[in-house]
């Protein structure tokens, strides 16, 4: 689904991606402040920034950090100087010191415990670890952050763990809506672009402002979300748990609560329970059709590549079953089919063909004088030289002993002949290595009208020992 390349070196650092990062960070943070914070505080409701923060780390590793840090001092900074006259000096300082602190040690372990890089897919043990490093991640770095404002009197006590859940929530929907979806974009954005479907992620808050009228026609949501994640898979779930929470949040920011939750942080926890409760099996779901259609492939793969070998094997073998072993040329076997379809094509077409037989001259002397390994080599050598002086057209087979048969489609009897005589003295000019040159006879046969290719081989066999006995090295021409 996803691959992480390596930490970029300083020479080629992505700046201006890091500067949008950061920049983006800024903006989510100023909205979510500015239009949903929580009553009496300058904390958003849903705080996408740390899912922005993750993605940096992600992204850029330790260097991350200052960027970080700089982008959460900008946006904590700036609205703790706005609360200064209500919060106090002291508090002003505490929080632009440590808040960004907090907010780069929330990303940086949920890097460091996600170990993203290390993750070549986005897998359900991917996604486990996720959700482990984000609730570790931002339960120690929002406990410092509640027990800072404890510590400088901005909160009592009583109020500690109601301020702790409130931005622990916020936190993790923040990592909870952004990183997925980031997941799911960073090589399948056209998937969304370019697809239908997306249209259907835009209609996912209908049924939440119908719920407004009727609450049971919230329902219509689930099989809407199925449907997407059914056909988009993991992109599908990150797609639709973004726009579901996203909506959602909206919505009670907006007091339009879908659901009638109750007022204000009531309502806003509620749902931010519900988002991560029904987001979780969301996108499970969608890792596990991607893990499925992984493995559907793989197999199809598998299974090709069986099949490919299999066909490869069945190829192998006929050619096997078809060649002579020690020339490569066809044998005896095969080509007398190829000698009976032919005869069936010619006559059927009435067109002419011709074979030739030839046999190596005291081919036995070179066996007795040399040994078999260097009549081995001869009769390869042969083969090679017949082979390379024949058309495409033609059909080279070895036909016993030092005997081979040449089939000669669509020539006439004249023309045969002085193929049979360009092989004569090609062979005979050829190099074997021997003290003497060597030579080879040939009888050639052209088929007659109605002959059987029985008759036609045995007149062709006949002229090759017309040629041995009126001398060898020569060319015959069989009689009618």
């Amino acid at each position: 689904m996803f691959r992480l390349s390596a930490a970029p070196t300083r020479s080629e650092f992505p700046w201006l991606q890091a500067f949008l990062f950061m920049l983006g960070y800024v903006v989510l943070g100023y909205v979510g402040i500015r239009y949903a914070a929580f009553p009496g505080t300058f904390f958003a409701q849903v705080w996408l920034t740390s899912g922005v923060g993750l993605i940096m780390f992600s992204l850029y590793r330790r260097r991350a950090i200052p960027l970080v840090w700089f982008a959460s001092l900008v946006i904590n900074g700036s609205f703790a100087l706005l609360a200064m006259p209500t919060n106090g000096v002291l508090a002003t300082i505490a929080l632009i010191i440590f808040s960004p602190l907090f907010d780069t040690l929330q990303g940086f372990l949920a890097w460091r415990l996600w170990r993203l890089d290390n993750e070549p897919r986005f897998s359900r043990i991917g996604l486990q670890r996720f959700l482990l490093a984000i609730i570790v991640a931002v339960m120690i770095s929002v406990a410092g952050i509640a027990i800072l404002h404890l510590a400088v009197g901005l909160i009592s006590t009583d109020e500690l763990l109601s301020r702790f859940t409130m931005m622990a929530l916020s936190d993790m929907q923040g990592l909870f809506l952004v990183v997925p979806l980031w997941l799911a974009l960073r090589n399948k954005a056209s998937a969304i672009i370019n697809y239908p479907l997306f249209f259907s992620a835009l209609a996912i808050p209908i049924p939440l402002l119908l719920a407004r009228f009727e609450p049971s026609l919230a329902a219509l949501l689930f099989p809407l979300v199925a449907f997407i994640i059914i056909r988009l898979r993991f992109i599908g779930a990150a797609l639709a748990v973004s726009v579901a929470g996203g909506s959602a949040a909206l919505l009670v920011v907006l007091g339009l609560d879908p659901l009638h939750m109750g007022a204000g942080i009531e309502a806003f926890s509620r749902w931010s329970l519900i988002v991560l409760a029904l987001g979780t099996p969301m996108l499970l779901m969608g890792v596990v059709l991607d893990d499925n259609l992984d493995y559907q492939s793989h197999l199809e793969a598998r299974v090709d590549e069986r099949t490919q070998a299999l066909q490869d094997a069945l190829a192998a073998a006929n050619i096997l079953v078809i060649t002579d072993s020690l020339t490569q040329a066809f044998n005896r076997r095969h080509m007398e089919t190829l000698v009976h379809d032919e005869v069936e094509r010619a006559q059927r077409y009435h067109q002419s063909t011709a074979l030739i037989i030839l046999d190596i001259d005291h081919f036995k002397a070179v066996n007795d004088n040399y040994g078999h390994p260097m009549g081995d080599k001869v009769l390869r050598q042969v083969s090679d030289i017949l082979g390379e002086n024949l058309r495409q057209s033609d059909v080279l087979g070895r036909w016993g002993g030092e005997e081979f048969l040449i089939l000669l489609p669509q020539i006439n009897v004249l023309a045969a002949t002085n193929v049979a005589e360009k092989l004569r003295q090609a062979i005979f000019t050829a190099e074997f290595g021997l003290k003497e040159p060597l030579s080879i006879s040939l009888g050639v046969a052209d088929l007659q009208r109605g002959e059987s290719a029985g008759d036609w081989i045995k007149r062709a066999d006949q002229a090759l020992y017309k040629a041995k006995h009126l001398g060898r090295n020569q060319v015959a021409l069989a009689s009618l």
